[in-house]
């Protein structure tokens, strides 16, 4: 999750970048070690003892520990995107919901109030006011500025939770000018359900190409492998949607290698990719062998037996 939301931030590689995590995660699960292999010694660890008060210490802490001056972006890590190319300012990474229909937990999420000039007027935790909603990644023109406006509200507040988008807000009230940045290709794992449904999202297809994808041919009786090949478009279209949602295709079949140009192009004309396509495997029962535990649970492999040319894959794989 943690390098999936890095690559939310244009050029990150060559960005100072902290990372804050609690000592239990770090040492006592392998957090540390796995973050240095993941990501190499680009990543400085900030390690916390216990929680803190909210998200918004957190990151004052972080800024302070670290050292951390000039202009900063903050980044959740249960989520990612694709946002503007400058996003070390004022500004908050947003989506319109009416663009995103199926985000979870909407009432949990931060709502922005926009002017037309997508300025922001409001941020506000947990309370729907708007179409536009805070995606977890916030942009401060100074990290000093960000304390600035943390100590003022630590003062103002009681013991509530302090969120980044209060800080944003007292930021605002102060004169400060936020902007909203609109970010494409957003995705949500902030809850277990949209966690498992990311997972659920990028299984791992192996897919015949005969019979399956397009019409069945063979080598010797017609139809023939020359022939021109015949999509299963209903079938298409459901490995279509499939791939949409981030999918993995490994595409196999008897044809001998010499028919991959002529087959590659075929599925190439039908709107698909893959990442592999094995060629001249054995025309004869195919049996996967999967392992599985807690971090890829029971049953890890599935199998879909397809009457030949049967054009409703989709109807095995809800």
């Amino acid at each position: 999750m943690l390098e999936r939301a890095l690559r939310s931030i244009p050029d990150y590689a060559n960005h100072r970048i902290v990372v804050g995590a609690l000592r239990e995660h770090l040492r006592n699960a392998g957090g540390a070690e796995a973050i240095e292999r993941a990501l190499g010694d680009i990543v400085e660890i900030v390690e916390f003892e216990d929680v803190t008060a909210g998200p918004a210490a957190t990151v004052a802490e972080m800024i302070k520990r670290a050292s951390v001056t000039g202009p900063i972006f903050i980044k959740d890590c249960d989520s990612w995107f694709s946002p503007p190319a400058i996003v070390f300012d004022n500004n908050i990474s947003i989506v319109d919901l009416r663009d995103f229909p199926n985000t979870r937990n909407i009432p949990g999420k931060s709502f922005v109030i926009l002017n037309d000039n997508l300025v922001v007027e409001e941020i506000r935790e947990k309370y729907i006011c708007s179409p536009y909603i805070s995606v977890g990644g916030y942009g401060f023109a100074q990290a000093s500025e960000y304390l600035s406006f943390f100590e003022r509200l630590a003062l103002d507040q009681s013991d509530a939770e302090p969120f980044i988008s209060h800080v944003i807000l007292e930021a605002i009230h102060a004169g400060s000018v936020f902007r909203g940045s609109p970010v494409a290709s957003y995705f949500d794992v902030g809850t277990l359900e949209a966690w498992n449904e990311f997972r659920e999202n990028a299984n791992l297809y192996l897919m015949d190409i005969d019979g399956v994808i397009l019409k069945n041919a063979g080598q010797y009786t017609a139809p023939l492998w020359d022939d021109d090949d015949v999509p299963l478009q209903d079938n298409v279209d459901t490995l279509k949607a499939l791939i949409a949602k981030g999918a993995q295709i490994v595409f196999i079949t008897s044809r001998p290698e010499k028919y991959r140009a002529k087959t590659e192009a075929a599925l190439k004309a039908c709107g698909l990719s893959w990442h592999a396509a094995v060629f001249g495997v054995s025309h004869s029962r195919r049996i996967l062998v999967n392992d599985f535990a807690p971090s890829n649970p029971y049953p890890s492999a599935v199998a879909v037996n397809l009457i030949r040319n049967g054009n409703d894959l989709k109807k095995y794989l809800k």
